[in-house]
């Protein structure tokens, strides 16, 4: 795998996240250094044991790569940013903006689910935070509150449009996806191109009288998978880029346990891999119907070692 593959990879976004968190931490430690004084007294040390506490935690969390480690790290970012903003004596407190800036990371990373969810876990750290400050600002001072209140407003609208966007852009991405020849991501040709320029090879083994069988593969981590299926793979073998997540492999002259074999050593390389296979027996099978048959399929099976793997019932 090359630079850019890592880049661009689940576990290169992990690192650059990780940097980008180290370099804001920096950043708030040199403000509040330079803040005359805390929303809050506590010693001067206070944002730089927070700051090594957070960084170690995050550090330990991306070394673990425990399955749950980037919701822990994002649940952790959430909790840290609320502490950071009742110590912030400025008023609106300017460390408001990096608990939004972290709801716009994780939804351009992990999309739009990952973007709503922390902006609702953003604006309960809100709802707890902000009327503990307004609890302690001096008796008539509706400025600084309306001032609050304004800037969390403004950060809510842009938070939504970016959303927005980032739908959007989803949405895009999917049907240019669909539109191109190659996948840019894995380099295996694309769904589009699969169904129209494979076809021809059902009929051509029913006529043969060899099995022909269709292999529908998911996995989080596509660069990693297609790394290891172009090592195993024979060069008579077709693969394919389905989905977001998902493989699609054509194995000419072989049969449905062959194939299991074949899809077994292949999660040996590649942990948490799930399966769907069909081993076709008609020549009148569109491969565009014999995939959707397989997609429906594939969520029958689960991420345990004895149900990895389906076999999808034959199609007439």
């Amino acid at each position: 795998m090359n630079s850019t593959n890592r880049v661009s990879s689940e576990q290169g976004a992990i690192i650059l996240q990780y940097l980008a968190r180290a370099l804001f931490a920096v950043l708030a430690v040199i403000y509040f250094h330079h803040t005359p004084q805390f929303f809050v007294t506590v010693p001067e040390s206070t944002p730089w044991l927070i700051a090594g506490a957070y960084l170690g935690l995050q550090l330990l969390l991306l070394v673990s790569r425990a399955d749950y480690a980037v919701i822990l790290a994002s649940t952790l970012d959430m909790v840290v940013l609320g502490v950071v903003m009742l110590l912030d004596g400025g008023e609106p407190p300017p460390t408001m903006a990096l608990l939004f800036l972290a709801v716009l990371s994780n939804g351009l990373l992990y999309g739009l689910k990952r973007f709503l969810v922390m902006l609702l876990a953003a604006e309960v750290v809100l709802a707890i935070v902000l009327p503990i400050r307004m609890a302690y600002l001096p008796e008539g001072a509706t400025q600084p509150a309306s001032a609050s209140l304004f800037l969390l407003a403004a950060l809510t609208v842009c938070m939504i449009y970016f959303g927005l966007m980032i739908w959007r852009n989803q949405v895009l991405g999917r049907s240019a996806l669909e539109a191109a020849w190659n996948d840019p991501q894995t380099g295996f040709i694309s769904r589009a191109a699969l169904v129209s320029t494979a076809g021809w090879m059902i009929p051509l083994h029913d006529r043969l009288s060899s099995p022909l069988t269709v292999v529908l593969l998911q996995h989080d981590d596509l660069n990693g998978l297609a790394d290891v299926i172009i090592q195993r793979l024979r060069r008579s073998d077709v693969v394919a880029r389905n989905d977001e997540h998902q493989l699609a492999l054509l194995l000419p002259c072989t049969g449905g346990a062959e194939a299991s074999q074949v899809i077994e050593h292949l999660r040996q390389r590649v942990p948490d891999l799930r399966a769907a296979v069909l081993t076709l027996n008609s020549s009148n099978l569109a491969l565009e119907q014999v995939l959707h048959h397989l997609q429906q399929a594939l969520p029958r099976s689960r991420d345990d070692d004895t149900h990895w793997l389906v076999y999808a019932p034959p199609l007439d």
